[in-house]
């Protein structure tokens, strides 16, 4: 043992003192390391080879007088593979990084020897599995970064025994469990990254004695703590910055966060923080970022955030802040982006706040801010989105806002502005490069010409144009000046007071337009055959004019993305549009209240609407059957009941965005829909809304039953038309139905129970005015409804029509429903009564003193036992009315 020892003692003197001994063992451990690497895609470790000095080697630094390895350096060179154990033989290592790069597997715990390592940094790669515990041997270590890997496993408490650290980042991984208060041991430490990890727990008050900390960061959305932040984290004189963003934190932001003397950025956004911003935060002067966006905060914003002049980012959104904006913010010449939405904010606007130099983003929008529109402005503006929506702002629209030179985004909408500014079509404001302009619903009035509608196109801009002035008072012709707007993508007038034609330009402007919305105005004329042959629309709107002449053939060259098309309320005289049928982008198809006429036998096999959800043919002079065989091919309104919870109602019918810098959010698609017999425009038009509209044309025959196939129809009406034969059991398959009428037609028989019993969503429900008979079901839904819901009907009796059901007591009780098994056992009973009463009344038809004797008194019994089957034999005997009049007066006899 003592030959061994001395031996190790010699070996170790020889390392020393020959240092060419100790490089070839380096040499080896490098290209062990080398060897791990499964992928090098740019060959930088191409010099990594025995036959050159390795200290000459890529990412390889040596000390310039003992020749060995102090850093190992590969960081950003796109390598993959594993990290070799034999790393542990550099012992003179001080930095170890391979950040940026594709390893995986383990952290080699061997690391540990590595006694004179100062820097370990292994973030951005796919490391797993959980922290070696041995590392907490290396007690010299400063910076650990294993920040976006995929490490398990507790938070590592190994970490708190390296005494050194100063920079310690474990965020983007998978950790779990809780900080625990040992993390608030470090003296040196001055920069802690948890985030985005599976953390849980309160935060420990021990945080508070990392007194040199100068950035913490704690959130991310898997993180979910409980409680708050502790007060002692007000304790930390050298915080610069605190992130704890999206990670259930709760109560009140500790007042003693504004007395930090070197606080610049405070992110706790999207928590559950409550009460009130602390009135002195921004008072040390050095405050540059706030962000407490998406809480539950109330009161007033601090009067002094931007005490230092140095606020560049502010961002208080989706609180429930009130009072007004601080007047100091008007006079912040550092600040970039302020964004205040979706407060209850009031007063009106900082005068001055338009001529800050360095502003680019003013979001108010969805406050209660009043008052006039600034009217100043800076030349030199760098404003490139305003969006102060959603108040009471009145009076003029300035002119200004067409001269600021980078404004692209302006939305006004759903303010109380009256007049424009005189000067709006100076030659000042021909040079806008505004994109977007939304100034619907609000009270302006004139011509549309008055405005400036240039849009030119820059290369730089790269988007498209969205102009919306709907829900105004604009008068007047459109303008044919907008169809020198080659990028625009969106056209909305809807609900103004136009008048005349509409530009046949405007509809060679298909080929850009997306959506085009002149509903609600007073257009007259044609609508002109001019739709290019490479048309991109994908909602066109005419509803609610005084258009006419046929519908354009050209309409057709749309069939590549039309969605919506709706031409309703108009004049329009011509047949049903066939060309339409093999557009299968098409959801909603309205050609309500015009004029077209004849049948609809186009609808065949080769029809490909597999994404309608709402057709509405109503109030038009359709005949003949509708076909409806063909409706297989009709999947969104067969959709199963799972898809349409699946849904949710989540999901709108919009023209989406198909490039960057489109408006948020995208338009969205409205229609104007007659349901539960209220004229109803759905602004935002939910995926499930289905809904099937034939009413008042001259459709006859039997009820298609394949209509029972569409499993998530919302709303169907069949009313007045001339519709025959019975209430299909089938329509007892449309679950999700809400409202059903039938009214005003000629259907006969009895109320299907399926109706009763499967519809349990139904609201609204009108069978009136038909030739219906028999008991009313009572039970779900159907208890509910009126007398008005079957008036009409002389042959319905019971609740809730005046009518009793004569003896329905003495009537053997129905059997309950149950598809399409049959009760034998009810049956038996049934047949038995019958085969009964035939031995008994069979004499009667040999014997002529007896038939005449009873043929009263057995009328009567029929009448009493089968009083619906009575009444289906009378209804064949006389007819629909003269049965009617029969029926009631045999009924007054019998009470």
């Amino acid at each position: 043992m003592k030959v061994q020892s001395l031996l190790s003692l010699m070996l170790l003197c020889l390392l020393h003192v020959h240092p060419t001994l100790h490089l070839l063992s380096e040499k080896s451990a490098l290209l062990s390391v080398k060897s791990s690497i499964t992928d090098d895609p740019e060959s930088f470790l191409s010099t990594w080879n025995a036959s050159t000095s390795h200290c000459n080697w890529t990412g390889i630094t040596c000390h310039p007088s003992s020749r060995r390895v102090i850093a190992l350096d590969l960081s950003n060179l796109r390598l993959s593979g594993t990290l070799s154990s034999d790393l542990a033989h550099l012992c003179f290592l001080s930095k170890l990084s391979v950040a940026f790069n594709g390893f995986s597997g383990a952290i080699p715990a061997e690391l540990s020897s590595l006694s004179d390592l100062r820097v370990l940094n292994l973030s951005y790669n796919r490391f797993h599995g959980t922290f070696p515990s041995q590392l907490s041997l290396l007690k010299n270590l400063q910076v650990l970064d294993l920040y976006d890997n995929f490490m398990t496993g507790d938070l590592p408490l190994a970490v708190t025994q390296m005494p050194n650290l100063r920079h310690l980042n474990l965020g983007y991984n998978f950790f779990s469990g809780r900080i625990t208060s040992q993390f608030g041991q470090w003296k040196f430490l001055v920069y802690l990254d948890v985030t985005h990890n599976n953390l849980e727990g309160p935060i420990p008050q021990e945080i508070g004695n990392l007194t040199n900390l100068r950035e913490l960061y704690i959130g991310g959305y898997n993180n979910k703590y409980e409680g708050g932040i502790p007060s002692e984290i007000g304790n930390l004189s050298e915080l610069v910055r605190l992130e704890a963003i999206g990670c259930n934190l709760s109560g009140e932001i500790p007042a003693s966060f504004a007395d930090m003397p070197e606080l610049e950025k405070l992110d706790l956004s999207e928590n559950n923080f409550s009460g009130i911003i602390p009135q002195r935060l921004g008072r040390n002067g050095k405050l540059q970022v706030l962000d407490l966006s998406s809480n539950n905060l109330t009161g007033t914003l601090p009067p002094d955030m931007c005490f230092g002049n140095r606020l560049e980012l502010l961002y208080t959104e989706e609180n429930s802040l009130v009072g007004p904006i601080p007047d100091a913010l008007g006079r912040c010449e550092s600040l970039f982006v302020i964004r205040m939405q979706h407060n209850f904010l009031n007063g009106s606007i900082p005068r001055d706040l338009f001529r800050l130099p360095n502003l680019t983003d003013v979001m108010l929008q969805n406050n209660r801010l009043t008052g006039k529109f600034p009217i100043f402005s800076r030349k030199d503006s760098k404003l490139e989105e305003l969006d102060i929506s959603d108040n009471k702002i009145q009076g003029e629209l300035p002119s200004w806002i067409w001269r600021l030179p980078h404004l692209e985004s302006l939305n006004l909408s759903h303010n109380c502005l009256e007049t424009l500014d005189v000067n709006l079509n100076s030659p000042n404001t021909s040079q806008s490069r505004l994109t977007i302009i939304d100034l619907q619903s609000n009270q302006l009035q004139g011509q549309l010409s008055t405005l400036p509608l240039h849009f030119r196109y820059t290369r730089e801009m790269g988007r498209r144009t969205f102009f919306s002035v709907s829900r105004n008072k604009f008068d007047g012709a459109i303008p044919t000046s907008l169809c020198n707007a080659t990028i625009l993508y969106v056209l909305d007038l809807s609900h103004n007071r136009l008048t005349g034609t509409i530009p046949q330009c405007l509809i060679e402007m298909g080929r850009v337009l997306s959506v085009m919305n002149l509903r609600g105005n007073n257009l007259t004329g044609i609508i002109p055959d001019s739709f290019p042959f490479n048309c991109n629309l994908q909602s066109l709107v005419l509803n609610g004019n005084q258009l006419e002449g046929e519908l354009p053939k050209s309409l057709d060259r749309c069939n590549a993305n039309l969605g919506v098309l709706d031409i309703g309320n108009n004049l329009i005289q011509d047949t049903f549009p066939c060309y339409l049928k093999n557009i299968d982008t098409l959801q909603v198809l309205i050609l309500r209240s015009n004029q077209f006429h004849g049948s609809i036998n186009c609808l065949d096999a080769n029809t490909t609407w597999s994404k309608l959800q709402i057709l509405d043919l109503a109030s038009n002079h359709f005949v003949g059957k509708f076909p409806i065989r063909y409706f297989s091919s009709w999947k969104a309104m067969m959709g199963t009941e799972k898809e349409m919870e699946s849904k949710g109602g989540s999901d709108s019918i919009v023209a989406g965005p198909k490039y960057r810098g489109f408006p948020s959010p995208p338009y969205q698609i409205s229609v104007n829909l007659t349901l539960k017999g209220q004229d109803l425009e759905f602004v935002k038009l939910l995926a499930i809304t289905t809904s099937l509209d034939l009413s008042c044309n001259s459709f006859d025959g039997d009820i298609p039953k394949e209509i029972g196939e569409f499993k998530v129809l919302y709303a169907l009406n069949l009313s007045h038309n001339a519709f025959t034969g019975q209430i299909p059991q089938a329509l007892g398959n449309l679950r999700a139905l809400e409202s059903l009428d039938l009214s005003s037609n000629k259907l006969i028989g009895e109320i299907p129970l399926q109706l009763a019993d499967c519809l349990t969503f139904l609201s609204t429900l009108n069978l009136s005015f038909n030739q219906l008979v028999g008991k009313i079901p009572q039970i779900r839904q159907f208890a509910t409804f009126s007398e008005s819901s079957f008036e009409g009907n002389i042959g319905l009796c019971d609740f809730p029509m005046k009518e009793k059901c004569i003896h329905e007591e003495l009537r053997p009780s129905a059997p309950p429903y149950s598809g399409n098994s049959i009760d034998w056992d009810f049956l038996s009973v049934e047949l038995g009564f019958v085969f009964g009463l035939g031995i008994f009344i069979g004499p009667l038809i040999f014997w002529t003193r007896w038939r005449k004797r009873y043929y009263k008194h057995v009328d009567d019994i029929v009448f009493k036992m089968f009083p619906r089957t009575y009444i289906r034999i009378e209804n064949y005997r006389s007819g629909g009315h003269r049965n009617q009049g029969r029926q009631a007066r045999k009924n007054q006899g019998g009470r």
